[in-house]
């Protein structure tokens, strides 16, 4: 029997599991901190020197200036000629405004000129120059002072060694108070250093906070004895007790040195803020770990199911949500779920492309009710529904209630192509008339097909649909024509044999009966003509009379007015007809068959009790005396049976002395006068 070992949870083997994968973790975290720390260090290092020697150039350039404002004035002629006087006129136009003066004087203590007292004031001793100083002065460098007090202000010398008119060794020297260098300084101080100037000495010349109560100061001596060689870096306090990492550079021209100075805690922040951020990580760590050991091991169910979950949603074409776990496999398979959801919305996005700029309304639904529906734009422009494409694919949209018809009898929605799909069955090419909400009625040629599962199982389907509202409307409406032309033709002939019959009976002769009956055929054509550019639903008053009468009488001699009328087919070929007669027999016996005659056709529409009136007027003047025929010709008979029953109108015919008259009065009907909306021509 072997050894039996501790049973332990899982939540024991996790959390130490965790804690031994935590801890190398903190390590590692602890040695970049430590790196961190010296690069830090080493930065601040680099950058203390840099800025340190960035302000020994600004300041070294100052002392430069003056130097040269000193050599500048020493070629003046005053001083080669010895004329002093002129030389301090000169000396102080030099610095007339600014708080520096200039001396000269011999290498002993005696000073020649100064420009802070007027020439010929006795001039005190000053020191001797040191030794160190006349070294300078042979090497013909320029000597930097220390800094030393002149009426109880702190001031700094630069001096250059000058000849006198004859041979004599003087030095030239502008003093300037020290407040001077801090004002050239501090322009180049990088925000949160603090800058130190001090002299060969160790004293402060300025400094960039603090400069009055430092300047002339000597530096602490814990501070100075740092300050070894050309540059370096070190750590030390400063007056206040604070401690500072400080870089240093000595001039090797003024032999001053130059510190810029950061506080240590600002050097040591983002070490401290790195080791309180790893501490609270390792605490939360810990924390997390023993909730871990606790949750985790139900958790890994939990997972499962959330995952399964996803995995639903993925095959249902719901969006798949991104799943936080801290167990690397799980999250791969999420992260794999999601990559094949941005996979497969790239596919349903070039379907949803094709779709969209397909001539055709697609529907697809998953619902085995087939009310839950995704559709492309053209299917919602069908249903009056919004074309936005975020709202045409993804979200499944309600099927708006519509009324569907077919051959005239409503279908019910459980009948309609895409629920027969629903339940396994086909449909090819079947119309259905669709009334929607708005009123608007549309026709569709649909076609329906099952979507079946890799088992054969019916999990959706998909329905094409063509709007051919347009074709079935233009069918309706041939067949109407068709039915209409039939009528038309059938009326005509009918016409057309009582013309040729009545004009053959009235006939004298053959020749003149061909010539009768082809002007009236001609006249019938014309009113056809204009009937048929208004695809026979009418014509109007002013065109049929203007196209009977166009054709025999010279159009000047014809004056027309009246208001805009529009006239039923059947009334149109009528009073072409009728005009063309009266036409004709004024041109062979009436007002047109002499020079000076005038026909005057005029109408007027009126309206009573909601029907309307017209009332047509034919009248010759200036023609040759007409009397009543003995007996009556076929076109008078034409005239006078012109209307028929349906036009409720007739026809009254008189001879005056001033020629023919003929009054039509005609029962048009209800109001709308342009059933087809086409404008007439006003009077």
């Amino acid at each position: 029997m072997g050894i039996e070992m501790p049973r332990l949870s899982s939540r024991s083997y996790l959390l130490g599991l965790i804690t031994a994968a935590v801890v190398p973790v903190w390590l590692f975290a602890a040695y970049l901190l430590t790196q961190y720390a010296l690069n830090e260090r080493s930065r601040f290092d680099t950058e203390a020197l840099q800025v340190a020697r960035q302000m020994s150039l600004v300041v070294e350039g100052e002392i430069n200036n003056l130097a040269t404002v000193v050599k500048g004035l020493s070629k003046s002629a005053a001083l080669a000629a010895g004329d002093l006087m002129t030389l301090q006129t000169e000396a102080v136009r030099l610095t007339q405004g600014t708080r520096s003066f200039i001396v000269l004087r011999d290498l002993e203590r005696q000073q020649l000129i100064n420009t802070q007292v007027p020439y010929g004031t006795h001039l005190p001793p000053v020191e001797p120059i040191s030794a160190a100083d006349l070294a300078k002065l042979k090497s013909n460098l320029p000597i930097v002072s220390s800094v030393h007090a002149v009426s109880g202000e702190f001031r700094i010398d630069v001096a250059i060694a000058v000849h006198g008119p004859e041979g004599e060794n003087w030095l030239f020297l502008i003093s300037v108070p020290t407040a001077h260098i801090r004002d050239i300084m501090m322009p180049a101080v990088p925000e949160g250093w603090t800058i130190g100037v001090g002299d060969r000495q160790g004293t402060y010349v300025t400094r960039s906070t603090l400069h009055d109560e430092m300047t002339g100061k000597p530096g602490l001596p814990a501070y100075l004895e740092k300050i070894e060689g050309r540059s370096g870096t070190f750590t030390a306090s400063n007056f206040q007790g604070m401690t500072l990492l400080a870089g240093y550079y000595r001039s090797s021209a003024s032999d001053w040195f130059y510190t810029a100075n950061v506080p240590l805690s600002v050097v040591q922040a983002p070490l401290w803020r790195s080791l309180t951020a790893i501490a609270a990580m390792a605490l939360a760590a810990m924390l997390i770990s023993t909730a871990l050991a606790y949750v985790v091991g139900t958790g890994f169910a939990s997972a499962a199911r959330d995952l399964a979950s996803r995995a639903d949603a993925l095959g249902q074409g719901r969006p798949v949500t991104p799943m936080s776990t801290a167990i690397s496999e799980f999250a791969a398979i999420a992260d794999a779920l999601l990559a094949a959801e941005r996979a497969l919305a790239e596919r349903e996005f070039e379907l949803e492309t094709v779709l969209e700029i397909a001539p055709a309304a697609v529907w697809f639904t998953y619902d085995p009710q087939a009310r839950n529906v995704i559709r492309n734009r053209f299917a919602a422009e069908l249903m009056g529904l919004p074309t936005d494409l975020r709202k045409s694919f993804g979200t499944p949209d309600r099927v708006i209630d519509t009324i569907a018809l077919q051959d005239g009898h409503r279908v019910d929605r459980e009948d309609r192509p895409l629920s027969k799909a629903m339940r396994g069955e086909q449909t090819d090419n079947q119309e259905f008339t669709y009334i929607l909400p708005s009123g608007v009625q549309r026709t569709l040629l649909s076609s329906a097909r099952p979507i079946r599962g890799a088992t054969g199982n019916v999990i959706g389907a998909v329905q094409v649909s063509l709007d051919i509202s347009e074709r079935k409307r233009g069918e309706e409406q041939r067949k109407l024509l068709v039915n209409e032309l039939n009528h038309r033709v059938k009326n005509t002939l009918a016409v057309v044999q009582s013309i040729a019959s009545q004009t053959l009976r009235n006939a004298d002769n053959l020749p003149e009966a061909g010539r009768s009956l082809a002007s009236r055929l001609v006249s019938l054509a014309k009113a056809h003509d204009i009937l048929t550019q208004e695809n026979w639903s009418g014509a109007d008053l002013r065109d049929v009379i203007t196209a009977a009468i166009s054709p025999h009488a010279i159009r000047e001699r014809c004056h027309l007015s009246g208001d805009p009328v529009w006239l039923s087919p059947t009334l149109a070929l009528s009073l072409s007809l009728g005009f063309h007669e009266l036409t004709t027999n004024a041109v062979k016996y009436g007002a047109l068959a002499c020079d000076q005659g005038i026909v005057t056709i005029s109408w007027t529409l009126s309206r009573q009790a909601g029907s309307r009136q017209v009332r047509i007027e034919w009248r010759e003047q200036n023609g040759p005396p007409v009397a009543p025929a003995k007996r009556k010709g076929f076109g008078t008979r034409m005239l006078e049976r012109l209307l028929g029953p349906e036009s409720a109108g007739k026809v009254s015919i008189m001879f005056e002395e001033t020629g023919v008259v003929c009054v039509f009065a005609i029962e048009l009907g209800d109001d709308d006068p342009n059933p087809t909306g086409r404008p007439t021509m006003p009077v």
